[in-house]
This record gives C-alpha cells, sequence and structure tokens, in this order.
C-alpha cells in the first residue's frame, strides 16, 4: 500500500504516534520490565525452595551412602555373621546386627528404610520390621531375583515414590539396600503458602514446560531430578496488583491509537474519498453524479450538498454550452455546403453552355435533367446522411455527362463492393473528390484513367479514387494534406476542404482523408470513414 505523506489522514496518523505512542512505549517496558522482574524474583524463589530441599536431600543420600559403604566393610558384627556357619551364632549376631542398625537409623539423617538379604541363610532382614499386612513378606525383593549391576546406584521406583539403591557383596553373599520414601520426604517439607499449586517430584529429567504451568528442576547427588511445578496464574497473582495494572493499562491506552484512527477515518477519511470521488466523477464526464451517502458530520453534510448544487449547475451550464456548440456546428456545416453548392452549379452551367453553343441538343438536355436530379438529391438531403448508393448514382450521372462535354479526355472504371451501398455518407462529400479531378487532372494531349474503388473491413469504409492525370507537386501536395491548418474560409481548394471538415463533424478523428501524388504521374485519394454495419442494422 502506497502512503501518500501529503495524506490528512498520514498527518493525523503521525500526530497520534508522536504524542501517544513514546509515552506509551515508555510505560509499557518499564511495567512489563517490572512485571518481568516480579515474575523472576518468584522463579528465584521457588529455584531456592528447591535448592534448600535439594541439599536436604543430598545430605541424606550421602550419609547412606557412606554408611552401606562402612556396613559392608568395617561392621564387624555384619562381617561376622555373614561368615557365620553355626546356625545359633548367626542368630545370635544377627540380634546384635538388627539392635544397632535400628538405633543407627532413628538417631541418624539416612535413609529410614533398609533390608538385607543373606543368600547362604536365604535370611531377609527388613529395617525397620514391618507388622501387620507385611508380616513375613519380603518388600522389593522383586529386585534381589532381579538384581541389574544398575541398581548399585540411586535409581527412581515405577511410582517414583522412592529412592533405592542396592549392593551386593559376593564374597558375604550379601545384598544390602537402602530406600528413600520421597513422599514421606516432601510431606515434611511443608507448604509453599504463596503459591497454593506449586508442587514437587522426582523424575530422571527435567519434563517440558506445559501450558500454563513453569517447571523448575534441581539435580540431586544421587542424579535423579527434584522437579518444582507451579501454574503461571499462581506466580501472575503473586505481582503485586499495581504493577499488573500498570501494565494493562498502558496496553489498553496504546490500543486508542487504531481506535482513534477508526474514528477519523469513519468520521473524516471516509467523507473526504467521497468528495474526491464525487470530483472524478465529474471530471470522467459522469453529470450525473449526486453524493447519496449519509453524512457523518453537519460540515459535511453542507459540503455533500454543495457539491451536488455545483453539479446541478455545471450540467444545466454544460447543457447550455453543448446547445450553442451545436447550433454554431450546423450554421457552419450548412456554410460548408453552401460553399459546395455554387462551386458545383458553375461548373455545371460552363459545361451546359458549352453544348448549347455547340448545338449538341441531347447532351444538353441530360444535362438539364442531371441537374434537375441533383438539385432534388441535394435540396430533399439537406445536411443529413444519405445511402452510399444514392451518391454513387450521382457521381456515376455527373461523370456520364461530363464524358459528352471531355469525350477523349478520360475514362472512368467502378471497382466498389457491393456492402459500401448500406453505409451513409454526407451528401456531395465523395463526388467533390471525382469533380476535383475533372477541374484539375486532366491533360489535353492524352485520355487518363479514373478508378473509383472502395471496400469494407473491421468497421472501416475505405474508399481510392484515382486518376493517371497532371498530378501535382509536393508543394501543392502538403497543402492538401495539411489543408485543416488553413482557415475555413480562405479560398483554395474549396471543395475538397470542405468536405474533409464535414467528414471530420460526421464521424470524428478516426475518419481521414491522405493524398498520394506525383506531378505528371497521377494522384490518388484515400478516404476512411468508421462505420459499423451491425450498430446501423
Amino acid at each position: 500500500m502506497t502512503i501518500n505523506k501529503r495524506s490528512l489522514m498520514t498527518r493525523a496518523v503521525i500526530v497520534l504516534l508522536i504524542l501517544i505512542l513514546p509515552f506509551n512505549v515508555i510505560g509499557i517496558i518499564t511495567s512489563v520490565t517490572s512485571y518481568r522482574s516480579a515474575i523472576k524474583s518468584a522463579e528465584t524463589a521457588i529455584s531456592h525452595s528447591l535448592d534448600s530441599y535439594g541439599i536436604l536431600l543430598d545430605n541424606r543420600i550421602r550419609n547412606t551412602d557412606s554408611l552401606l559403604y562402612e556396613l559392608t566393610n568395617n561392621n564387624s558384627t555384619l562381617l561376622s555373621m555373614c561368615h557365620s556357619t553355626d546356625e545359633s551364632a548367626y542368630r545370635i549376631l544377627r540380634y546384635q546386627f538388627y539392635s544397632a542398625m535400628d538405633k543407627e537409623i532413628k538417631t541418624s539423617d539416612i535413609a529410614k528404610s533398609w533390608f538385607f538379604y543373606q543368600t547362604e541363610w536365604d535370611d531377609y532382614i527388613p529395617f525397620p520390621a514391618y507388622t501387620g499386612a507385611t508380616a513375613g513378606s519380603r518388600p522389593r525383593f522383586s529386585y534381589i531375583e532381579n538384581y541389574d549391576s544398575s541398581y548399585g546406584h540411586w535409581f527412581l521406583s515405577e511410582d517414583r515414590t522412592e529412592m533405592l539403591r542396592i549392593l551386593y557383596d559376593r564374597s558375604l553373599n550379601l545384598y544390602c539396600g537402602a530406600i528413600i520414601d520421597l513422599q514421606g520426604f516432601l510431606a515434611g517439607l511443608g507448604d509453599f503458602h504463596d503459591y497454593p499449586s506449586l508442587s514437587y517430584s522426582f523424575a530422571d529429567s527435567v519434563p517440558d514446560a506445559q501450558k500454563g504451568m513453569l517447571s523448575l528442576g534441581r539435580k540431586t547427588a544421587a542424579g535423579p531430578y527434584m522437579i518444582a511445578e507451579v501454574t503461571t496464574r499462581d506466580l501472575n497473582g503473586s505481582i503485586d496488583s499495581m504493577q499488573y495494572g500498570l501494565v494493562m493499562f498502558f496496553v489498553l491506552y496504546l490500543a486508542l491509537i487504531p481506535l482513534l484512527f477508526f474514528l477519523m477515518q469513519r468520521n473524516v477519511g471516509k467523507p473526504l474519498r467521497e468528495l474526491n470521488e464525487a470530483h472524478s466523477q465529474l471530471q470522467c464526464g459522469n453529470d450525473d453524479y449526486r453524493i447519496t451517502s449519509t453524512a457523518s458530520s453537519e460540515e459535511f453534510r453542507e459540503a455533500y450538498d454543495s457539491f451536488n448544487r455545483m453539479a446541478s449547475s455545471l450540467q444545466e451550464l454544460q447543457k447550455e454550452v453543448l446547445d450553442k456548440e451545436l447550433a454554431n456546428k450546423q450554421l457552419q456545416i450548412d456554410y460548408l455546403q453552401l460553399q459546395i453548392r455554387p462551386h458545383f452549379l458553375l461548373n455545371s452551367f460552363n459545361v451546359l453552355y458549352t453544348l448549347i453553343q455547340r448545338g449538341q441538343r441531347e447532351p444538353s438536355q441530360q444535362m438539364v435533367l442531371f441537374l434537375s436530379d441533383y438539385f432534388r438529391y441535394l435540396f430533399r438531403s439537406g445536411s443529413e446522411l444519405q445511402l452510399f448508393s444514392k451518391e454513387r448514382k450521382l457521381i456515376e450521372d455527373y461523370m456520364r455527362i461530363t464524358k459528352i462535354y471531355y469525350p477523349e479526355s478520360f475514362d472512368v472504371s467502378y471497382q466498389l463492393d457491393p456492402i459500401l451501398d448500406l453505409i451513409r455518407v454526407p451528401p456531395m462529400l465523395l463526388h467533390s473528390f471525382m469533380e476535383n479531378i475533372i477541374a484539375h487532372a486532366l491533360l489535353p494531349d492524352r485520355c487518363i484513367h479514373i478508378v473509383f474503388s472502395g471496400e469494407y473491413e473491421d468497421g472501416f469504409a475505405t474508399f481510392y479514387i484515382s486518376d493517371d492525370g497532371k498530378g501535382m507537386d509536393e508543394d501543392a501536395l502538403q497543402a492538401i494534406n495539411h489543408i485543416t491548418d488553413l482557415p475555413i474560409d480562405d479560398g483554395r481548394n474549396v471543395g475538397i476542404k470542405n468536405s474533409i471538415y464535414r467528414l471530420k463533424y460526421y464521424f470524428g478523428e478516426k475518419a481521414s482523408v491522405v493524398c498520394e501524388s506525383e506531378l505528371n504521374v497521377g494522384t490518388t485519394f484515400t478516404i476512411v470513414i468508421p462505420y459499423d454495419l451491425e450498430e446501423e442494422e
């Protein structure tokens, strides 16, 4: 879209942007910065919580790892128990180990659940001892049955409620397992009252954040991640309402720019375009165009009414001017025809006089009859267009009569497309060109040949009037081809000049007359008339 810098609407928008946009942008940037700082502070608080809880869990994991190492390498009771071959001694040592281990669990920051399995005696020893429904069972024994070397590292249970580590000492035929109850650990952390939706969980990796959720993770010393998840609504809720309100205020205020632009477009831009369109319609010649839209304001209503009154006045004025112009052109065309009549009449009377003087009675009578037909045709047709068939008959009669006067001076032939008889031409127009040959092209020492031909094609009738007579020099030829540049009443080439003017009057600028001539070789006039026979029908 091209922006017109001189447009009133463009200037109005620029003013609005200068007045509103900078302050809004500054306000939005400040508010957004404050908003992001608040969000960052909330994230920092949650991350700090993760670190605090993670440190507690890391300590428990490290203490548990230390105890596991100590038990399998330096605990004399456990070592003696595993190497014992006497059942009674084994039972005594087992009791001593159980008592010491139970005390260790209660007093140390280590895993609260343990289990040992001595394969030699098929003895499963859980800590603390299970009662009730689990009495006599072997919880988590499936890990021992399906032992894998990866169990030597901390791993999450399938339901992610426990973190386990199992060591197998081949020399002692002993499995040692430590269990950290993650649900119990998390329950001991308490609630984070600033974020009601905050929840903790454990996973092998930090999950992708879901829509509307913030996920943060901290890797534990054992490998799995401690995950904190909170809804963005909770985070937003923790932000000071004033900060949030400022952001919304500036955003809404910025939205006023398109609203103001829309109002200006509707109340100012659209009416102005209506006025411009109306003036364009008048310039394109649509004199009947009027503004019918309802104005958006009193000022534009007056402007619309003023335009409509002006258009009506212009239409009436143009009608008056057009009527005067048509009347003037009619007077001009009548003047042109009046010029042709005496010019032709004078030539005809000269011929008639010569015939009478020679005593050629019959040709004289034919000449009188021809003149009678000529004047009848002329006065009946006036300035109206006539069928070419009538014009052609008049030309043929004229050439036949003139042949009597100049029997050895010329021959004439006609090569005319029959369809040309259907078109209409100004009366005496083509006749003037034939008469011009008789007046100027004949030679005293030989017979010249005159050819009158014509064709119709693609909406144009083209006539060719040729002779091989006297011809004309370059100056005379240029005067003919530029004859319309001369004053209409300068007295030269009256017949041809008036014919060309009449041709332009009736058929417009697409009509043309072109003369080609060479001295002592001949002359050809090409007359082109635009004519739509289909429209005529």
